[in-house]
Parts: structure tokens; C-alpha cells; sequence
């Protein structure tokens, strides 16, 4: 207690005070935990009863009353609010108290209620309470305190209360509702049971129970996604519905009566999950569900197809390409996009295989090499179920297809030296190899092996080949066969190169009568076809002469007559087609028979030469241009053209009537060159038979058994015996072959109305064959001695029969020259005389007027000139049919000097003595040309034939004629002299000082002989250029020798003419012609030099190419026309496509 003095007076708590008090607050806390253990046990008895009540009364009212969603929801969610309150409310508040989760009650409001419960007790425990803070300041107070707990000591605050007594009351709400749950459980579970799980189920529809049941007879309510699915409902029963129907999604449908009690329903295309109730008669099931899942799907893919590296192709991607059409060999990489899906497998068939693919990240990839071709499914499983509708696809592999292989055969047509081959190569991809087979057969190799060679192979599938062999190296005998196929390799980089073959051809060297038999039918069919074409043209000039008769007396031709000049036209270029087939069957024959029989006589292959050009020369350019002029007056179809077009129709028929003659020139020609070759080759065989038969004769003698040098044995010397009558019998089949010769040659001079004299000697004939025949009996007895001597004979008169031969060739050579050397100075004498008669009439022309009477006894002068040149061109054609060495240009002078007098002629009947002086120039032009190149061939023919009489006596009787090349033919070494003579002429012109008319005449003589040369060399560079010459050779192809010195030449010729008409003799037109003369001599030197090349390349084996028959030239045509066709064809075709189309081109062929 603080004094008066401010200070403060501590007391010290005393011990025992502080014992009783801790004993106070101790009974105390017991007090406390039993109040609250006695509210959790009250609070469980209330909370149960209310539980329990609830519980009973919501079963109740549901089971019986069937009650709606909204109210089942209602109680359901009522009776957990209930619990929950009823928890918090009496059970939850002491037992956090009693678990220290929430405050206790304070000591003071626990000293009240001990206060209330114990009357003794009052207000002294909270007064101790009270003064236990200030105890500790006043030893007074302190006092007290002791005291009072002292009063408080016997007495136990937690007895105040009395559980048991106090939840004895509440016994009877927590046992009523108890019982009678405990009996209805025992007694009626169901009414708890269904109570209950409608109460839960609260969403579920209930409805009172029906007097019959709806059965689900689905065992799963299980559909998927996108799919139908089918609910099947039977009904059972005492009393059944008529009509069932589905309600769902606000809807409500009927059901479908299928038989009976059974309903049916279909959902279509399912999206999600379904509830349904079933409803009849007022009555509804319970609530079902149809879970919808989703099955497997495939959304799309892709396949990558590499193909093998061979068929360079590059890889693909197909896009949602199943169904595929690959090559052996391709590498498929299939990428598939799903859905919903766990595992993907493609399962093949035939055989069966399962691969199965890789995931990634819902990608699934399969991999593999078309070998075979096979079906194969797409299976997509995941864990509700496997893909539905199955995904089948076909794999077709196609196989690198084993190639094929065609052969045609072309056989060159002239030598038979040259093959050709041709075919189509097909494969699906191209070849590697292509190969050509062959072997050669005989008598002493039957069985040969087959040689190889390799062709040259383009590149595509689909290709053709054509290859000309040169046979020449395989040394082919007459009666060997060649056998040969041509085998070709794919490229296949699978399997490896297949190989397939083509038929085997077979080429057959002909024998030596079999091939005479041919050149004979070659010969006839040539001989046939000059003269058909001698008619036609004969034909043409007769059509010519009316059509040129008709506009003489009409104004124009009628649509009917240009139609008949087209038509002749026409006719005109099928004979000009025709004969460049005559000249090109005259070469495959001279080639054959040369193959036959090698030319060694040099005048007739000077001959067949001269023939050659001739023939060449048959298609003269100037016909054709006049032709063409023809055919353009007729499209322009004007009346003032008349004039023109009978002039011209003049010209052609002159033009044609040339032509004919030189047929019917060629004819004759031919029919000699043929009878002269035969001779030839029959005398030379003739000759080498009688040496093989002495040869035979020796050997004969040799194996004579009575032959002191034979040392072989009885049994040798038969079997020799016997190979010597096999040659003796081949022997005898040469000569019949001989005989034959003979034979026909009698036949071809019956053709040639006998002028070569052609003997059998049928007597010497005779005697050989006896003779050859008593040898082969002898050889057959083995009489040798007697044999031998039968052959000897026999090759004795074998060489009396070719000298005699040979001495009647040389009489008949003799004879023909001098007998065509007379008739060719008989030709030039008149072709003269007729000159100048010619020169007379036209200077007496010159002097009379149309009035004179003079007039008509001057044409009828010309008339009479007219009929003494056609005197001379008979003359000169029968020699020219004869004499190899007269130009086709000396004959068309002829026709040209005709076609000049007839003018001639017309202008007289006009009375026109210009113009018809004028013709007279020229025709007296034409003669004088034509006398100089007779001229030059008579003195070319007289040197001959001086020559030949010279080798003749030189040699004793050998076969000079024909052994020795003539000398140069006309038109090759008189140009250079006629030109040189030109000239001469032209400077004496000039210095003779003639004016007038004299002058005009003289310049008008010669610029036609300018002409004349000029034309002439036209015609021989032509026929060079068609083979005759070397225009490319190194001395024509450079210099002024060549193409380009002759072109300088004829334009130096055309001015010279120009400045001849003009009247201009000038210093410059003599040096020019100076540098034409020049120019002439050296291109006639150029000419010799080619002549003597030809010569050396005549004996010796010429590459010449091979000619084929217009069927292989036709056949490689079409080929290329196929191969430019393939390469329309786009290439990102497939295989299959590119057969089609290389099909369908073989159809088009």
C-alpha cells in the first residue's frame, strides 16, 4: 500500500493463495468442457431427429407422389440445406469449442452460470475472480481472496451439470423417426431404395409404375458420330400400348411399329449425346442416354511415288490418290491426315502383308517398293471402334514389259552389194543396245556362227532404225545365204536388260542364171518402156498439131479445148515422171550387169556412157520452160494471147517431135548396146571356158593311172576321178550357158534387122558337146588318156569358135565404120549443098516484093528446100541411131533447122519477106552449125578408123575396135575449134570494110553461130552436171574452170551476140572473144582430165551409194513422220498413255 508519503508498499503474494486459487480455476475449466460436451450431445439428438424426420418425409411424399423434377430437386436440395443448418447449428459450435477451434466460454461467464447452478456458491467465485488481479497490491485484498477460496474448496462445478437428465427429453425425437426407419428399412426397403434415387435423380423424369414395362433391347446405347443409329423397344406386359413415343431435346416423336411389341426408332446423322424417355398410354420411362463416340477418320493424303533411277522420271505427289498405276520397281511413301485416330495399317492381299504406320503427331506414314500388283485396304482403328466403311485400293504395277523388235528388208536394186534394214523398236521405257546378227551359209559352212554388229540406237521408247550394210566385206558367192535378225535390250534397272529378237531375214546371192534370167527381164522391161514413152511422145506431138490446127481457124479455144491442153499437161509431167524412172532403171541396169559381168571393153562402156547422157538429155529444160508457158497462158485465158500460144504450140510440137526421134534413138541404141554387151561378154566367156577346159584336160592327164608321175592309190585316184567329172559336168553346164548366149544374140539381131550378122556355129557347137560328153564317159570308165584328149579337143574348139568370133566382130566394126563414115560425107555434102541453096533463095527473096510474080515460084523453091532437109534429117537420125558420138544437141539443131523453115514457109504464105527472110537466116544458121559438128565427127571418125586398122595390124588380128577408147566425142573437142573459127571470122569481118545489107547479113550469120556454141555448151555443162562431168572435182570446183568461168563465158557469148545485132565491132569485141576462146580451151582441157579420172575410177571399185527401190525411201518417210509425231506426245504422260498413243500412230501408218 503506498504511504502518505507518496512511496509504495510492495506485498509478496502469498503461496498458499495462490494454491487455492489455481484449484478454483482448474474445477473450473472442468465445468466449462463438460457444458460444452453436454450441448454436442444435445446437438446430436436434435440434428438426428431432424435429420432422420426429414429424411422419412421426403421418401414418403416421392414414392408415393411421384413428385416433378423441380420439387424431387427441391427436397433433395432442402434435405442437404436442413443437415447443414441442423450441423452448424447444434453440432458444430461445441464441438470446435471443445477441439479448441473457436473460444470458450470466459471464466467469469462460467463463474455466472456456476453461480446460477450452485446457490451456496453466488457470486463468490466471480467475486474471487474479481479480486485476483488486485490481490497482488493490497495484502487486504489478498486476504480476502484466500478467504474465499477457502469457501469455494468443497465444491465440485462441474457436477452442476448433468448430462443424461438433460438429453433424457430429447431421446424421443431421435428413436420415433429412428424406429420407424430401422422397420421400414426391414419391412418395405423399396420405398427408401426408389425414394431415395429419384431424390438423387432428380433430373430424371419418373412416372407411377405402368401396368407394362418398356424393354431397351439395344445392349449398348452406343452410337457414333455422323452415323444412324437404330433404338430398338419391346413393351411387356398385362395391357400393351398401341403407340409408343421417343421424347428428346423438347421434341417428341413416334416410334415405328415393326412386328408385334417391337417399336423402332432411328436417329439420324448423331452429333453429340442423347437423353430420351420413352412415353405410352400416359406413362414414361425412366430417362436413357445414347452416348454418341466418334469413329476413326481419314481427312486426306498424299502419296510420293519415286520412280527408279533408269526411267528418269522425276518423283510425284498424288493427292488423295489411292488407286495407283506405278512401275516395277517405284518407291510409295503413303502420308495420311486423320482423326480420332490411335493406329493406322495398310493390309495387302495376294500375298498378304500388314505394315503398319508411324504417328506423328496425327500423321501416319507407310513406306514401301511396288514389286507386285496387289489390292490393299487403309485400316484406322482407335479405342472406341475400327474405321467403318472399309478403304480398298488397287496397286497395279506395271512391269518393264519385254521389247519388241520389226524387220523390214530393202535390197539395194543395182549391184545387190547394199541391204537395207528398217524396223519399229517399242518398249514402256527405251532401249540400251540394239544389235544386228548375222552369219553367212554355204556348202562348206552349214552351221556357221553368228557374228555381231552394232546399230546405231536413238533414244525413247517408242523409235525406228534404218541401216544400210555395205555386204561387200562378206564376200558373197552366188548360191551363199546370209541369215541375220536384229536383237535389241530394254533398259530395265530392275531385273536387268531383257532382250528380245526380231524374225530372221535371209538374203540369197542369186546364181549366175538367175541373175542373167533378171538382167534379161531388166532389159526387156527397159527396151518396153522407151518405146511406150516414143509413142506417147508421138501421141503428144499429134494432140500438139490439132490444138495448133484449131486456133488457126478459131479466135480462141472453147472451154473444152484448154481443158484437153490441161489435161496434155498433165500427161506431159506423168511422161516426164515416167522417163526419170527410164533413166533411173537404164542405171540399175548397167550397174547389175556390170556387177555380172565387170566392163573391160572400153568402147562400150564409152558407149553405155554416151547412152547415159543421152538419156539424161531427154528432159531438155527449154521443153519444160515452154511447157510452163503453156499452162500459164491457158490460167490467164485471154483472147489477144492467140497469137502466142500457136507459136508456141509450134514450138512444142517441133520440141516433141525431136524427143521422139531421140526415143526412138535411144531405142535402137540401146537394142545395139545390149547386142554388142552380150557379144562381148559371150566371146570373153567363151575364151575363159576354153582355158578352164585345157586347165581340166591337164588334169586329167595327171591322174592317169599309166601316168609315170602318178604315185597314188587305186582308190585316190578314183575319188580324184571322180572331182574331175564334176568339173567336167559344170564344164558342160557353163558352154550350154554359152550356147544360150549365142542364142539369144541371134534373137536380138533378128531385132536389129541382122545388120551385126550373128552366128551360132551351130556345127561347132555340135562337135564340142560330143566331145565334153565322150570325156565325161571316159572319166566315168577311168580312161584318162582317151578323156584328156577329148578335152583338149574340146578347148581347141572352144578358142577356133572365139577367134572366129572375133574375127567377124572386127569385120563387122570394119564394115560399120566405113559404111557410117560414108553415110555422114553423103549427109555433109547435101547438108551443104542445101546451105547454099538456101543462101541463094534468101538473097533472091530479098529482091522481090509481094507483088512480084516471082513470089510463088520462090516458096514454092522454099518448099522444095523443105523437103531435101527432111531428106537430110532422115539421114542423119538413121546414122545417129548408129554413131554413139553424135550429140542429142546435133539433132536438136536439126529439129531446130526444120522448125525455122517451116516458119519460113508460113511467112511466105503470109507474104511477109521480112520475117520470112529472116527464118531463112536462121535455118541457114542451124545448117551451117550443123555441118561444122558433122564436120568434126567425120574427121574424129576417119581417125578412128585409121587408128583401129593401125592397132589392128600391130596386134595381128586381135580385137582392136573394142579394146580402144574412141577419141573425144563431138561437142567436147570441137567447141574450142569452132570458136577459134568464129573468130577468124568475126576480125576478117571487120577489117573487109563491108556497109549495108552485105555487112547486116554477115553479123546476123555469125551472131546465130554464136548462139549455136553458146547453146551447145549449155548442153554439155548440163550433162555434166547430171553426171557426166566433175563439176565439184578440184579442177572445176575453182578458178575460172568452174561453174562460175562457164557462167563469165555464156555472158561474154550473150554480150558478143548483142553487140553482132547491133552492129558494133569494136577493139573490145575482139578481145572478148579472145577471152571466150581462152576460156572454151581451158574447159575443154578440164573436160579431157575428168575423162581420164572416170577412166581410172571405172577400173577400180567405186564406193558408189547404194540405190534402193522407192519402197524403202517411202518406208523411211513414214518412219520420220512417226518419230516427229512421238515428239508431239507430252511427255508427263504416263507409260500406259505413251503405249496408247504409239499405238495408235502405228494404226495411222
Amino acid at each position: 500500500m503506498p504511504g502518505l508519503g507518496g512511496t509504495l508498499m510492495v506485498v509478496e503474494k502469498d503461496p498458499a493463495t495462490t494454491r487455492a486459487l489455481d484449484d478454483v480455476l482448474a474445477r473450473l475449466d472442468a465445468f466449462k468442457h463438460k457444458f460444452y460436451l453436454n450441448l454436442l450431445v444435445r446437438g446430436l439428438l436434435v440434428a438426428g431427429g431432424l435429420v432422420l424426420s426429414l429424411f422419412l418425409v421426403f421418401n414418403l411424399l416421392e414414392y408415393f407422389l411421384y413428385l416433378p423434377t423441380w420439387v424431387r430437386a427441391g427436397l433433395l436440395f432442402g434435405f442437404v440445406g436442413g443437415v447443414a443448418v441442423a450441423f452448424f447449428r447444434w453440432i458444430w459450435q461445441p464441438l470446435a469449442a471443445l477441439t479448441h477451434l473457436r473460444r470458450m466460454l470466459s471464466d467469469e461467464q462460467a463463474a455466472r452460470r456456476v453461480g446460477e447452478l450452485f446457490p451456496e456458491v453466488q457470486d463468490k467465485l466471480l467475486n474471487a475472480l474479481q479480486l485476483r488481479g488486485q490481490a497482488q497490491e493490497n495484502a487486504l485484498l489478498a486476504a480476502s481472496l484466500e478467504q474465499r477460496a477457502g469457501q469455494l474448496r468443497g465444491v465440485e462445478f462441474s457436477q452442476g451439470i448433468n448430462i443424461q437428465a438433460q438429453t433424457r427429453p430429447l431421446w424421443k425425437y431421435v428413436a420415433v423417426p429412428a424406429v420407424v426407419v430401422m422397420g421400414l428399412l426391414l419391412v418395405y426397403p423399396r420405398l427408401f431404395v426408389q425414394g431415395t434415387g429419384r431424390i438423387l435423380n432428380y433430373n430424371r423424369t419418373y412416372s407411377p409404375p405402368a401396368p407394362f414395362r418398356f424393354v431397351v433391347e439395344n445392349k449398348q446405347l452406343t452410337a457414333f458420330q455422323g452415323e444412324d443409329f437404330s433404338l430398338n423397344v419391346a413393351v411387356e406386359g398385362e395391357a400393351l400400348p398401341n403407340e409408343i413415343s421417343i421424347a428428346f431435346e423438347g421434341r417428341q416423336r413416334r416410334l415405328t411399329r415393326t412386328t408385334g411389341n417391337l417399336f423402332r426408332y432411328d436417329f439420324r446423322q448423331l452429333r453429340r449425346d442423347v437423353q430420351f424417355q420413352l412415353t405410352a398410354a400416359g406413362f414414361s420411362s425412366e430417362a436413357y442416354n445414347l452416348t454418341v463416340k466418334t469413329r476413326p477418320n481419314l481427312r486426306d493424303f498424299v502419296v510420293r511415288a519415286t520412280y527408279p533411277a533408269y526411267l528418269r522420271r522425276p518423283a510425284e505427289t498424288l493427292r488423295n490418290a489411292g488407286n495407283l498405276t506405278v512401275p516395277e520397281g517405284t518407291d510409295l511413301r503413303w502420308d495420311f491426315s486423320t482423326e480420332a485416330t490411335d493406329q493406322l495399317r495398310l493390309q495387302f492381299r495376294n500375298p498378304d502383308e500388314t505394315l503398319t504406320a508411324t504417328s506423328d503427331d496425327g500423321q501416319f506414314l507407310v513406306s514401301r517398293r511396288a514389286l507386285r500388283s496387289q489390292t490393299y485396304a487403309v485400316q484406322l482403328r482407335n479405342a472406341a471402334s475400327p474405321n467403318r466403311d472399309p478403304i480398298e485400293y488397287q496397286l497395279t504395277v506395271v512391269p518393264d514389259q519385254v521389247p519388241e523388235v520389226t524387220l523390214e528388208t530393202f535390197q539395194d536394186t543395182t549391184a545387190r552389194r547394199f541391204l537395207a534394214l528398217g524396223g519399229n523398236l517399242r518398249d514402256d521405257y527405251g532401249f540400251s543396245r540394239l544389235q544386228l546378227h548375222y552369219r553367212v551359209l554355204s556348202k562348206g559352212r552349214p552351221n556357221a556362227a553368228y557374228q555381231m554388229k552394232a546399230l546405231p540406237l536413238g533414244t525413247g521408247p517408242s523409235q525406228s532404225y534404218a541401216y544400210q550394210w555395205d555386204a561387200r566385206p562378206l564376200n558373197l558367192k552366188p548360191g551363199d545365204r546370209l541369215e541375220y535378225f536384229v536383237q535389241a535390250w530394254d533398259n530395265d534397272g530392275v531385273h536387268g536388260p531383257k532382250a528380245a529378237r526380231s524374225r530372221t531375214a535371209e538374203f540369197r546371192l542369186p546364181g549366175r542364171a538367175e541373175q542373167r534370167q533378171q538382167l534379161a527381164s531388166q532389159s526387156q522391161a527397159v527396151q518396153s518402156q522407151l518405146s511406150q514413152a516414143a509413142q506417147q511422145s508421138k501421141k503428144m506431138e499429134r494432140e500438139l498439131a490439132k490444138a495448133e490446127d484449131k486456133l488457126k481457124v478459131k479466135r480462141d479455144l472453147n472451154f473444152q479445148d484448154r481443158k484437153q491442153l490441161k489435161d496434155m499437161l498433165d500427161q506431159k509431167q506423168q511422161m516426164d515422171q515416167a522417163m526419170d524412172e527410164l533413166k533411173r532403171q537404164f542405171e540399175q541396169l548397167q550397174e547389175q550387169q556390170n556387177e555380172l559381168n565387170p566392163q573391160k571393153n572400153e568402147e562400150l562402156a564409152e558407149k553405155a556412157k554416151e547412152l547415159q547422157k543421152l538419156m539424161e538429155d531427154l528432159l531438155d529444160p527449154e521443153t519444160k520452160k515452154l511447157y510452163e508457158e503453156l499452162r500459164k497462158l491457158l490460167e490467164q485465158q485471154q483472147d489477144q494471147n492467140q497469137p502466142d500460144m500457136q507459136k508456141l504450140l509450134q514450138q512444142l510440137e517441133n520440141k516433141e517431135n525431136t524427143l521422139q526421134k531421140e526415143l526412138e534413138r535411144a531405142l535402137e541404141m540401146f537394142k545395139q548396146l545390149q547386142f554388142e554387151q552380150k557379144q562381148d561378154q559371150a566371146l570373153e566367156k567363151l575364151q575363159q571356158l576354153a582355158q578352164e577346159q585345157q586347165k581340166l584336160a591337164e588334169e586329167t592327164q595327171k591322174n592317169d593311172k599309166q601316168n609315170p608321175d602318178n604315185k597314188l592309190s587305186n582308190e585316190q585316184q578314183k575319188a580324184n576321178n571322180e572331182q574331175l567329172k564334176n568339173k567336167q559336168a559344170e564344164q558342160q553346164q557353163q558352154f550350154d550357158e554359152v550356147k544360150q548366149d549365142l542364142q539369144d544374140l541371134k534373137e536380138l539381131d533378128k531385132q536389129l534387122d541382122g545388120q551385126n550378122g550373128a552366128d551360132e556355129m551351130k556345127q561347132d557347137q555340135q562337135q564340142v558337146d560330143e566331145q565334153q560328153q565322150q570325156s565325161q564317159e571316159q572319166l566315168g570308165k577311168n580312161q584318162n588318156q582317151k578323156a584328156s584328149q577329148n578335152q583338149k579337143q574340146a578347148a581347141q574348139k572352144m578358142q577356133q569358135m572365139a577367134q572366129k568370133m572375133q574375127q567377124q566382130m572386127d569385120q563387122e566394126e570394119s564394115d560399120e565404120q566405113q559404111q557410117n563414115i560414108d553415110d555422114l560425107r553423103d549427109i555433109l555434102e547435101n547438108l551443104l549443098k542445101l546451105s547454099f541453096d538456101q543462101e541463094n533463095l534468101m538473097k533472091q527473096f530479098r529482091q522481090v516484093d509481094q507483088s512480084d510474080p516471082r513470089f510463088v515460084q520462090l516458096g514454092q523453091t522454099q518448099r522444095k528446100l523443105k523437103d531435101d532437109a527432111r531428106v537430110v534429117q532422115d539421114s542423119l537420125y538413121a546414122l545417129a541411131k548408129r554413131v554413139f558420138q553424135i550429140k542429142s544437141f546435133v539433132t536438136r539443131e536439126v529439129g531446130e533447122m526444120n522448125g525455122r523453115m517451116d516458119e519460113s514457109l508460113d511467112q511466105i504464105r503470109q507474104r511477109n519477106v521480112g520475117r520470112a527472110t529472116s527464118s531463112q537466116q536462121l535455118a541457114m544458121t542451124s545448117m551451117n552449125n550443123l555441118a561444122l559438128m558433122l564436120n568434126d565427127a567425120l574427121q574424129q571418125m576417119q581417125q578412128q578408123q585409121r587408128e583401129s586398122q593401125s592397132q589392128q595390124q600391130m596386134q595381128g588380128g586381135g580385137k582392136p575396135g573394142r579394146k580402144k577408147k574412141k577419141g573425144s566425142s563431138a561437142g567436147e573437142g570441137q567447141m574450142g575449134r569452132m570458136q577459134q573459127q568464129l573468130n577468124q571470122q568475126i576480125q576478117q569481118l571487120q577489117q573487109s570494110g563491108k556497109t549495108g545489107r552485105a555487112l547486116s547479113e554477115e553479123l546476123a550469120k555469125l551472131a546465130g553461130q554464136q548462139q549455136m556454141l553458146r547453146q551447145a555448151m549449155q548442153d554439155l555443162e548440163r550433162m555434166q552436171q547430171k553426171g557426166g562431168g566433175k563439176p565439184g572435182s578440184n579442177k572445176d570446183g575453182q578458178g575460172q574452170n568452174g561453174a562460175g568461168g562457164l557462167g563469165d563465158v555464156k555472158k561474154m557469148m550473150e554480150q558478143t551476140e548483142t553487140d553482132l545485132v547491133n552492129k558494133r565491132l569494136t577493139e573490145q569485141t575482139i578481145m572478148r572473144q579472145r577471152q571466150i576462146l581462152t576460156r572454151l580451151l581451158e574447159a575443154e582441157k578440164s573436160a579431157r582430165e575428168r575423162d581420164q579420172d572416170d577412166k581410172r575410177e571405172a577400173q577400180t571399185a567405186q564406193n558408189r551409194p547404194p540405190v534402193f527401190p522407192p519402197a524403202f525411201q517411202q518406208y523411211k518417210r513414214q518412219q520420220n513422220r512417226q518419230t516427229e509425231l512421238l515428239r508431239t506426245v507430252p511427255p508427263t504422260l504416263t507409260p500406259y498413255y505413251q503405249r496408247e498413243v504409239s499405238e495408235y500412230f502405228q494404226k495411222m501408218k
